[in-house]
């Protein structure tokens, strides 16, 4: 539940309640509830509370994000709307996911497998992260990118089939309130 206190000021700036955020701001809300479930187990009652919670908000919001999949605190989600991840993906601590986004798994060749994204890493509307690869810490993928190689750290990717643009890094872009 500590990721919990690191999920919030990504939503507020530090500025609101939880109470607040948790009514006003729907990324926040479903965090609190994939974290819920995460705690609890699955014959607990509050595990099976947050669980039945979780179905209803997937559908309402448009995530499509398993509660099993590994996510590093502070993940921000600024906008509702169909946003999938694979189960098997890590995300890291202080991601932002965009709209549209997409990350997944691939199921043959040399990219088989599910990335791990680092972390401080901003994923733009619509972009595709697929494969067994790494995105390394402090990138940012631009809006529209398709993505299947390692990105090292500091990186600034886009385009389709993306490339590294140059390493500024995605300084500017997430903002990591402790």
């Amino acid at each position: 539940m500590s990721y919990l206190t690191q999920d919030h000021p990504r939503y507020t700036r530090g500025k609101q309640s939880v109470l607040k955020a948790f009514l006003f701001n729907p990324g926040f809300r479903f965090m609190v509830v994939v974290r819920g479930c995460q705690h609890f187990g699955k014959m607990h009652p509050l595990g099976l509370l947050f669980r039945l919670w979780f179905r209803r908000l997937r559908v309402k919001y448009g995530y499509q994000i398993p509660f099993s999949t590994k996510i590093g605190a502070g993940l921000f989600l600024g906008h509702f709307g169909t946003i999938v991840v694979n189960k098997g993906a890590v995300l890291g601590a202080n991601c932002n996911l965009a709209q549209g986004v997409t990350i997944g798994q691939v199921n043959r060749g040399k990219q088989q497998g599910c990335p791990v994204i680092g972390d401080r890493v901003w994923i733009g509307a619509n972009a595709v992260v697929v494969g067994g690869i790494t995105i390394g810490n402090d990138v940012l993928i631009a809006p529209l990118s398709y993505v299947n190689f390692d990105v090292p750290d500091q990186a600034v990717v886009a385009g389709n089939p993306a490339q590294i643009i140059n390493y500024n890094g995605s300084s500017g872009y997430v903002n990591s309130i402790s």
